[in-house]
């Protein structure tokens, strides 16, 4: 009896080494264990910053909510008298829907893919700046351009090169398509948003001049 048992114990040694070993789940860097385990709700374009933030393509109804949430801010700094309402709200939504369909149009968001907690109105991560530019065609001359519409990065996030990295995106979004030449508009006391544009290779091509009565 004792030597069936013996050969029956050698025989399962000899299965456990010729069968495979299990597979062995791949490690994140510790950068990333923030990243909670739902999946991003579109493909990730790229890893950008410190705790690998994803850059990808704005989705509606997962993003609209925190970007809408920007806007406060990133008009305030420009435009002194500008109040935030419930109705430029609405109206920021609307534009943000048609635009998410056009073509023309790209809207991207970093995504810094930290958990979300279980009552928020979030459906993903959180969203940590985002980049809306557009493919514009003069009606006169005929000239494509890109143009820059909006950007954004949230106060906790900047310093660490990821507005440059929107910057990239824009870049690289608009050369794909042919296009030479990217325009936008900042206003003048906006000094942190006029070094990044410098720093990106922007320079005045042109003045915009305004009159008090």
């Amino acid at each position: 009896m004792n030597s069936i048992l013996r050969r029956t114990h050698r025989k399962n040694r000899e299965l456990e080494a010729a069968s495979p070993a299990p597979s062995t789940p791949v490690i994140a860097p510790s950068s990333v264990n923030a990243l909670r385990p739902q999946a991003f709700p579109s493909p990730v374009i790229r890893w950008v910053g410190e705790g690998r933030i994803a850059v990808r393509k704005f989705v509606f109804e997962a993003d609209t909510d925190a970007i809408c949430s920007f806007q406060d801010e990133t008009y305030a700094l420009n435009f002194p008298d500008f109040q935030y309402s419930p109705k430029f709200a609405e109206a920021f939504r609307h534009d943000l829907r048609r635009a998410s369909l056009d073509p023309n149009h790209g809207i991207f968001v970093l995504d810094d893919g930290r958990e979300i907690k279980p009552n928020s109105r979030q459906k993903f991560g959180n969203i940590a700046g985002f980049l809306w530019v557009v493919l514009c065609q003069n009606n006169w001359s005929g000239e494509r351009f890109g143009y820059v519409n909006n950007l954004y990065v949230t106060p906790a996030r900047r310093g660490a090169g990821l507005s440059k990295e929107l910057m990239k995106q824009s870049d690289e979004w608009f050369r794909a398509r042919g296009i030479k030449r990217i325009r936008l508009t900042v206003t003048s006391t906006n000094e942190s948003a006029v070094a990044l544009y410098r720093s990106c290779g922007y320079a005045v091509d042109r003045w915009e001049m305004e009159k008090l009565l």
